[in-house]
């Protein structure tokens, strides 16, 4: 993934490609945890795949990256079947193999209160003026939406990035979000999915998502650190 240069010059094109990869990877996790994949969805990102480089080269990215590039045409169609089939195993009706929201997991793992951690997911999303259309259902928890919380404000960086005042506010309330909520239940959700299936797909979204997460906090808190120091050098020439 591109890292970013720890000093206060601001490397425009390094940081825009940035925003764009992390938005993507989120973009990608969503769609693929949210309901059972269609060959659509498939098609999609294995074009997106070939013509950018739209996953990072970490190991959960290579698994997917060459598993996507590997579907024989001829197979297409019973791949995407056999995928959506295992999405339905993993995660859908009462034998399923995973839960897919993060109170189940907290409070299982660290006596959470179910109903505050839902309360407070909702209360964030308000606070930051996302509304999700739940067209099935799902709870403000459920592994997808949280995802997708984070491309929303990822895509809304990139689209403020000359605005620095909004980038900080925009930062500071994914680094909460991830420190509060995704980094605290998503370790085990990618250890229990790796250890579900043997779909590369699946396998490599649990890597990827174990790998990317962990990164991109310390990212953002890195071009935290070297936004706030910018303001102080811009800040210290203009008094002279």
């Amino acid at each position: 993934m591109t890292m970013l240069i720890k000093n206060p010059v601001k490397v425009a094109a390094e940081e825009v490609r940035w925003l764009e990869l992390r938005g993507w990877v989120y973009q990608l996790l969503m769609d693929f945890l949210s309901r059972p994949p269609r060959m659509s969805l498939i098609a999609q990102w294995r074009g997106v795949v070939e013509l950018k480089n739209s996953i990072p080269a970490t190991q959960g990215g290579t698994i997917l990256k060459d598993y996507l590039a590997s579907i024989a045409e001829e197979d297409f169609r019973k791949v995407c079947y056999a995928e959506a089939e295992e999405y339905e195993r993993l995660f859908m009706g009462h034998n399923a193999k995973i839960a897919t929201c993060e109170a189940a997991y907290r409070a299982r793992a660290e006596g959470a209160n179910a109903f505050d951690c839902i309360s407070e997911i909702g209360t964030i999303y308000a606070q930051s003026g996302v509304a999700f259309n739940k067209l099935n259902g799902e709870r403000d928890d459920h592994i997808a939406l949280e995802l997708e919380f984070m491309a929303v404000l990822a895509e809304g960086m990139l689209n403020k990035n000359n605005l620095r005042q909004s980038c900080l506010e925009l930062v500071d309330t994914q680094i909460a979000f991830l420190e509060s909520h995704l980094l605290k239940w998503t370790p085990q959700f990618s250890a229990d999915l790796a250890g579900a299936t043997t779909s590369p797909l699946y396998t490599g979204l649990s890597v990827l998502m174990r790998e990317f997460l962990a990164e991109d906090l310390e990212q953002l808190q890195t071009w935290r650190e070297n936004e706030l120091l910018f303001g102080e050098v811009n800040t210290s020439s203009d008094d002279w």
